[in-house]
């Protein structure tokens, strides 16, 4: 999939600030982020956040369904890949997300956190501040990634 995205996309999100009601592509909440990559690469649309104001994070937290969003969880071994969600685990409940990025060091995760904004964090230095990592993909990106490779072909 890599070859189907241009050189350093996730370079377009990085620094853009954390907004608890976000105006992307202006500004982010770690699920506007990740809809926001979603949409502009592969023309995914998903419903938007149902929360007014994400510094509510008990309502932000609750609204963080991956299903809503059309994501399934990757079985078992089944390793992550460009694009993939990753939801981040704190006592139990997921309370952050970001999507995978093919670095040349393996997976990173493209996340927007509320002091620091978009960023680009390694998943080794994430998984240290997190009880669990969940990987999901969404369940129309094989679709996505095959018809963008058919228009690209045509080019």
């Amino acid at each position: 999939m890599t070859r189907l995205l241009p050189p350093n996309w996730h370079e377009t999100y990085l620094s853009r600030p954390w907004a608890a009601v976000p105006q992307p592509p202006q500004s982010y909440t770690c699920g506007e982020l990740m809809r926001a990559v979603h949409r502009d690469f592969f023309g995914i649309d998903t419903p938007p956040i149902p929360v007014a104001d994400a510094s509510d994070l008990k309502a932000c937290i609750k609204a963080m369904c991956p299903e809503r969003y059309g994501l399934r969880r990757l079985a078992p071994g089944v390793p992550p890949r460009e694009m993939d969600v990753a939801f981040f685990v704190k006592a139990r409940l997921r309370d952050h997300c970001g999507i995978a990025v093919q670095t040349a060091d393996g997976i990173w995760v493209l996340h927007c956190q509320q002091q620091a904004g978009v960023i680009l964090s390694p998943l080794a230095e994430l998984r240290s501040h997190f009880y669990r990592v969940l990987w999901y993909r969404h369940h129309g990106l094989d679709a996505a990634v095959a018809r963008r490779a058919k228009g690209e072909s045509r080019g």
